[in-house]
């Protein structure tokens, strides 16, 4: 029984270095350590978190000089990673919420006029607009604009309103964000009409020069002796 928990003991005095050194190689499992976030008024709890290799972690609060609260931001390792909110210096109101993935926008995202009043609101996939945009008036509050992004660029049918909430200009846009009708009216692009009318005449040549191709080795294949 003795030479039992001996061995046990030596197998775990064995072990144990191993353990610690693979807890040390883990970032995830390295200790964070605190630091006071600057120009925070005198009695806040908050705690801004590094790790081992000071990098951000966690919630951060950035604070103006005047010791009003301007961003907080979620981190992970050093890289914007969940929501953000960004809030006007003067009066304290939200200016920015935007969600963030491995550093780039993704998910709801909203921006404010100074008086909180909504002034954007859409989507974001991995750093590109992406789905339906909404744009208000900041007179009167209504919608000034409102379509879809595909990857970044405007993609079918556009509505913009006046102040009044009244329908002014209708557009549509196709492939890549390119402008093809506005009010019903279809819109002429002549460079890229050029350039459609370019890649079509290419493609026509290298057809004819195919068949010119398959035309030569029939001719050929007849022609050897049999």
């Amino acid at each position: 029984m003795n030479r039992i928990f001996k061995i046990t003991v030596l197998i775990s005095l064995l072990i144990a270095p191993l353990i610690s050194l693979s807890q040390k190689s883990d970032p995830d499992l390295r200790p964070a350590y605190e630091e006071r976030p600057e120009y925070m008024p005198w009695g806040g709890k908050h705690r801004n978190l590094r790790d081992e290799y000071e990098r951000k972690i966690g919630t951060w609060k950035f604070y103006s000089y005047t010791h009003t609260l301007i961003a907080e931001v979620n981190y992970n390792h050093d890289v914007k990673h969940g929501l953000s909110t960004i809030y006007f210096p003067h009066n304290g109101t939200v200016k920015e919420v935007a969600e963030y993935f491995d550093g780039k926008k993704d998910g709801e995202y909203r921006l404010y006029y100074y008086s909180g009043d909504i002034k954007i609101e859409g989507f974001y996939s991995y750093g590109k607009r992406h789905g339906k945009w909404t744009y208000y008036h900041i007179s009167t509050g209504e919608m000034k604009s409102e379509g879809r992004y595909n990857k970044g660029f405007k993609t079918g049918e556009w509505k913009h309103y006046n102040a009044k909430g009244e329908l002014v200009d209708t557009y549509v846009y196709g492939d890549g964000g390119v402008l093809i009708m506005q009010n019903g009216m279809p819109v002429n692009h002549p460079e890229l009409n050029q350039q459609l009318k370019e890649e079509k005449e290419s493609q026509e040549s290298l057809k004819n020069k195919f068949i010119q191709q398959k035309k030569s080795q029939n001719s050929n294949a007849n022609t050897l002796p049999h």
